[in-house]
């Protein structure tokens, strides 16, 4: 547990990412503080975690790529290449404060607090060393697409820790490090309740501690005015540095996000275009099958096999048997590992701590392990080449989809059909660029002139 006192100067607006703006100092705590907050006042505390090991909630779930680390949550080297994320068991969370603090350390480069319900994200904060940003995802069920709905520059504080609040209250939004460094958005999409609540690291090093998450009882005297002043300091800073087609097209993405909200013609269009397309998909479905289906249906045909085949059933138990071999090994090397394993004691701490001695073992070298993991290995190549079709890859199934597509150049029927979606297609794009606000940036001041998202009325 890291304690933090953030040093806040009140509500005076005045700009962005000042050098000490949000500096912090170590003082001795027990009972969480009350958060400092913009648009919210706080109620009940309904989950604190300050990652203790004797007091560690049992709602996260995680294994070996985080690890209790110096009374933090630290994202380890395990799987050192990919992205993770460590999330919170049965959320329930509406108009609440959120706080946590954060330390980007090591190769971390973008760490997200997302947030989701009914399915879906609903709100994403990413943070990285030279700014933060609030983002929303899309809902295609609602008619929802992406949003980008604001950003701040703020001082890269490697190996420091800060602490980042974000406030929900309806479908308004407000993260901030401090009362000049901050993110103001409005959108439909956040006005869920949250029952998704999950870190994301893209890779290993960075910290996170002290997580709250309060009631919001009802929003501070004279948000409006606020809200208001807020927004005035947002439209007006300096944009983060982009390259320019990436700024192209987070623009891009706020144009059509503008357009879906605001503009009944441009719905239309989009609608028009969805029912096509959804029914040539639904017509020809293999040709059109996504990734994800095919995922699933390669998982279902597993399990078909395994429940009417008696060898695969057995060969997976021997690939499960050589994989406990393979764990049991690592926990000879450290025996007092296994009290991790006893009644009342969090179950993501023995995986978490049995995969930070393996990763030590794998890279001294041992041969041991290495002996047990091939011979894991080869039981599971032996598996695989007996029942190839339970194993099949997303690639190869995606193969066999493009094939099937390009069948049907010479129908003439789905010709006709396809045709039609991608005439809808051209509508919508030819919509959009007859937008003004498209239009009047020139390529020469695109990379320059602040990305300004335009909220609906009552954020203008």
């Amino acid at each position: 547990m890291k304690v933090l006192i953030p040093i806040f100067i009140g509500l005076l607006v005045v700009g962005c990412a000042t050098p000490d703006s949000n500096v912090t100092e170590k003082a001795p705590a027990e009972t969480p503080a009350l958060p400092n907050t913009l648009m919210n006042n706080p109620g009940e505390l309904i989950f604190s975690e300050d990652f203790d090991p004797e007091s560690v909630s049992n709602r996260w779930g995680f294994k070996a790529n985080f690890a209790l680390r110096d009374g933090a949550l630290l994202r380890t080297e395990v799987d050192s290449t990919e992205t993770k994320r460590v999330f919170l068991k049965d959320p329930s969370f509406h108009n609440t404060i959120i706080q946590f603090d954060f330390k980007l350390s090591g190769q971390t480069t973008d760490l997200r607090l997302v947030t989701g319900s009914g399915g879906g994200y609903n709100s994403v904060t990413r943070i990285q060393p030279g700014h933060f940003q609030v983002n929303t995802p899309s809902d295609r069920d609602a008619g929802i697409v992406p949003a980008h709905l604001g950003e701040c520059i703020r001082k890269p504080r490697t190996d420091q820790w800060q602490t980042m609040t974000i406030e929900y209250w309806n479908d308004e939004i407000v993260a901030h490090l401090s009362d000049k460094e901050f993110v103001l958005g409005q959108h439909p999409i956040i006005d869920r309740t949250r029952k998704y609540f999950a870190f994301q690291f893209d890779l290993p090093g960075a910290s996170i501690d002290n997580i709250r998450v309060w009631k919001a009882t009802d929003q501070r005297d004279h948000w409006p005015e606020t809200r208001k002043r807020l927004a005035m300091v947002q439209a007006d800073r300096d944009p983060v540095r982009r390259d320019p087609s990436e700024r192209d097209k987070l623009e891009y993405t706020n144009l059509k996000s503008r357009l879906t909200l605001q503009d009944k013609t441009y719905r239309d269009l989009v609608a028009k275009h969805d029912e096509l397309k959804t029914t040539l998909h639904v017509d020809y479905t293999e040709a059109f099958i996504t990734s994800k289906q095919l995922r699933k249906l390669i998982a279902k045909k597993k399990q078909h096999i395994k429940a009417t085949d008696p060898d695969f059933k057995q060969m997976e138990i021997e690939v499960h048997r050589a994989s406990r071999a393979e764990d049991a090994y690592v926990l000879s090397t450290k025996p007092e590992l296994a009290s991790l394993k006893e009644d009342g004691i969090p179950k993501h701490r023995y995986p978490s701590e049995l995969g930070q001695v393996r990763a030590q073992l794998e890279a001294a070298g041992d041969k041991q392990l290495s002996a047990l993991a091939a011979e894991t290995a080869r039981r599971q190549t032996a598996l695989e080449s007996r029942f190839p079709e339970a194993f099949e890859s997303v690639d190869t199934a995606v193969k066999k989809r493009q094939t099937i597509r390009k069948s049907l150049n010479d129908d003439p029927e789905f010709q006709d059909r396809n045709r039609a979606v991608v005439n809808a297609g051209k509508a919508i794009k030819d919509y959009e660029q007859n937008i003004p606000s498209i239009n009047k940036i020139s390529p020469k001041n695109k990379s320059a002139a602040p990305l300004r998202f335009h909220p609906p009325n009552s954020l203008r």
